[in-house]
């Protein structure tokens, strides 16, 4: 369910939105990402600091084993940095996710303008 945001042209940088699932025995520690068509991917977290949102980059986010985290608007999220070409609505983007046991995941992403956002309010327990 991967997507990355949609800019006006000329916007260097935008941001991907996913969430990761583990159904494991184990915590899986996510460490990075790779993406082709940015010079760099970095892990970012919005964090109220002094009552400012700020955004802080991440070095890791763990998924707890049996749990899922989810990188979205206002929350956890891919900075992609320096595109090298502008990206097309619909697009289709390739992200490979880094983990820190050295397994990485491939993630195919839709750009997409509008980020529809799911009301997951009905699954809390």
């Amino acid at each position: 369910n991967a997507t990355i945001r949609l800019l006006p042209p000329g916007v260097p940088n935008t941001a991907g939105y996913f969430t990761l699932v583990n159904h494991g025995q184990h915590d899986r520690i996510l460490v990075g990402a790779r993406c082709s068509l940015v010079q760099k991917a970095e892990l970012h977290d919005h964090q109220m600091v002094d009552g400012m949102m700020k955004m802080t980059q991440q070095q890791r986010v763990v998924v707890p084993a049996g749990a899922q985290v989810a990188f979205q608007p206002g929350g956890l999220h891919l900075m992609l940095f320096g595109l090298k070409s502008p990206l097309q609505d619909g697009q289709r983007v390739s992200l490979t996710l880094l983990f820190a046991d050295g397994e990485e995941l491939q993630v195919d992403a839709v750009v997409g303008s509008a980020v529809k956002v799911e009301d997951h309010s009905h699954h809390h327990h």
